[in-house]
């Protein structure tokens, strides 16, 4: 009964690393200039279920979130909700759990809700660390426009853990 249990226990923990996530963003705002603008785009950003902590910073230009520990949030998701508040949303640094693929000599990395491309601005040395599997990695997602949010990004890697 016991090995029952773990054999359970270990498809489970199995099923939720595999899917991935994103773990951590620090999202550029652009047009935010005042206090209560500020204000405003952190109520917005907090109301979003999976979101542990936010804050966000006139003086940066930035929202810095954690994300919970299982969440199924999109990067998209919080660029809609910057958007929404009036703002764009530029470039992004995040930190996520992903399953790493190479089809055709590109890599990707993929969570449960999204794919990341690896851009070939991405240092030599961090490609050749990349490997196919689970990966958690932190790089810079390139801007798209506010109009085309289409959950399929561009990243260029700053760290593989």
């Amino acid at each position: 009964m016991r090995n029952i249990f773990r054999i359970m226990m270990i498809g489970l923990f199995g099923i939720g690393t595999a899917s991935g996530q994103i773990t951590k963003v620090d999202q550029e705002v652009y047009g935010m200039d005042c206090a209560p603008c500020a204000y405003g785009l952190e109520r917005g950003l907090k109301k979003m279920d999976g979101l542990q902590e936010v804050r966000v910073s006139l003086n940066d230009g930035k929202a810095y979130m954690g994300l919970a520990a299982e969440n199924g949030l999109k990067l998209r998701s919080i660029q809609e909700e910057v958007k929404k508040n009036g703002f764009s949303a530029k470039k992004a640094e995040v930190t996520l759990i992903g399953n790493a693929t190479k089809e055709d000599g590109q890599w990707y990395i993929e969570t449960a809700n999204e794919r990341f491309s690896v851009s070939q601005d991405t240092p030599k040395a961090l490609l050749q660390k990349l490997t196919v599997g689970t990966a958690t990695i932190s790089g810079t997602v390139q801007d798209e426009e506010d109009d085309n949010l289409s959950g399929q990004w561009s990243i260029v890697l700053t760290k593989i853990e």
